[in-house]
């Protein structure tokens, strides 16, 4: 049995590693760098991963109204289509 999501993840990792072989030169298997470079390199990326994710969680925050709109509440959501724009009843979008 195969597991499609790794399978996606095996994928970007394998782009990653060709991206960055031809951004640097070189692999993770270089010995220029010290064991602090190395820590501090994952320090910065973890840094930056937190701003992505207080980014996200912006967009993804309370509206106005303290409501937030789920993709589960939008997918239960009853909808009506007319001329190009989609209409829901705000009460169907309270969070899950």
């Amino acid at each position: 049995m195969e597991d499609k999501i790794v399978e996606q993840v095996k994928e970007k990792f394998a782009h990653r590693s060709e991206t960055g072989i031809i951004k640097y030169g070189t692999t993770l298997e270089r010995d220029d760098l010290s064991l602090l470079d190395w820590l501090k390199h994952l320090q910065e990326e973890l840094m930056d991963a937190t701003l992505y994710i207080e980014k996200l969680k912006n967009e993804l925050g309370p509206n106005e109204n303290g409501i937030v709109i789920t993709k589960e509440s939008w997918n239960k959501a009853d909808k009506i289509i007319h001329e190009g724009f989609v209409y829901v009843k705000y009460t169907d979008l309270k969070g899950v």
